[in-house]
């Protein structure tokens, strides 16, 4: 675990370019997963 977390605390830090289509893709993830991504997202 120790080691995904420090692989992807790596890779974020290295990523400069936002990501395409996110906007869609949180939107249809608000429809699949309902009512779970309310506490931490708005739309």
């Amino acid at each position: 675990m120790k080691l995904l977390y420090l692989g992807l605390m790596n890779a974020q830090e290295k990523w400069t370019m936002p990501i395409q289509s996110w906007n869609l893709t949180l939107s249809q993830l608000a429809i699949y997963f309902e009512g779970r991504l309310n506490n931490v997202m708005t739309l």
